[in-house]
């Protein structure tokens, strides 16, 4: 178990805690957190988010290549947005995935944190083979002497949001959907890396990011977003109308003419403006480029 952001030690014991892996941090995932906050804050508590790094599914069932809507980091930057007190992060292996539920919650619940309080989703399931439920958490709890709030689902278009059906979406395009289901503009972070060059030829200068290998880049495309406050138009995907064949995100900052070359950058991902299309001619590519502009500047 690492702590990666906390208050004074001696305030983890009898907290309240936001437990689940929380990828993507989306609107159910907020109301869990934002209810354990409140209830901190009532009783003057520390309230904790505590996440699983990687994702047990990284780990059970690998040929899968999950990818994730939330890196560790952005996951961490979100739940700090909504006013948790410390991050707990489980350190996931094969021994945590070889715990019974009963095991877990009295290794990292009881022993660990000596929580008061447990908040957690309406489909919660945790423990070897995902056989503990809200009912065995419940008996744990009055076994141990902590409560455990179940929150009801956030529902979308009739269905209740979870990760799953965010990650379909982001991957087909159907971006503005996952954004309204997430709650917060999509994240892409990296290392800024050299490229081509392409883009500061054409007049419009870029920078490229390197994302982590797990992240879930989105459907190809044109988007509009920021960095730091800056509008920024964004290009994902592999340059068709110059043959190239590898993805690419490539972020252009508008009114900015530094160099970000080593730096990570934190891009928010806020609408996607058009597919990626392959030009017979760069003049029009640089025209199309100038429209893009144009509406992200309107936005």
């Amino acid at each position: 178990m690492r702590i990666i952001r906390h208050p004074r030690r001696k305030k983890l014991k009898g907290s309240v805690v936001a437990l689940g892996t929380f990828d993507g941090v989306h609107r159910g995932h907020q109301k869990v957190i934002k209810s354990a906050v409140r209830y901190a804050k009532r009783i003057k508590a520390a309230s904790l988010a505590i996440t699983f790094d990687p994702h047990p599914q990284q780990l059970i069932v690998p040929e899968r290549g999950l990818k994730l809507l939330t890196t560790l980091a952005e996951r961490e930057d979100l739940f700090c947005r909504l006013g948790v007190d410390g991050v707990v992060v489980i350190v996931f292996n094969k021994r945590v995935q070889g715990l019974s539920y009963g095991a877990f919650v009295e290794k990292y619940l009881v022993k660990k944190l000596g929580v008061r309080q447990v908040f957690v989703g309406f489909d919660y399931a945790f423990g070897k083979g995902r056989k503990g439920g809200l009912g065995h958490l419940r008996q744990l709890g009055k076994k141990f002497g902590f409560g455990v709030s179940v929150i009801p689902p956030v529902s979308s278009d009739h269905h209740a949001i979870k990760s799953g059906m965010i990650r379909e979406q982001v991957s087909r395009g159907e971006f503005g959907r996952a954004v309204r289901r997430l709650g917060h503009p999509y994240q892409v972070s990296g290392k800024v890396v050299r490229g081509s060059g392409r883009g500061r030829s054409l007049g419009f200068p870029t920078a490229n990011l390197k994302t982590d290998p797990h992240k879930l880049v989105p459907a190809h495309g044109v988007y509009a977003g920021r960095v730091g406050g800056r509008k920024c138009a964004v290009n994902i995907g592999a340059r068709p109308t110059f043959g190239a064949d590898s993805s690419l995100v490539e972020v252009h900052i508008l009114g900015f003419k530094g160099d970000l070359r080593g730096k990570t950058l934190g891009v928010e991902l806020l609408k996607r403006l058009r597919d990626e299309i392959q030009f017979s001619d760069v003049e029009d590519l640089k025209e199309q480029i100038k429209r893009d502009i144009d509406q992200v500047k309107r936005l």
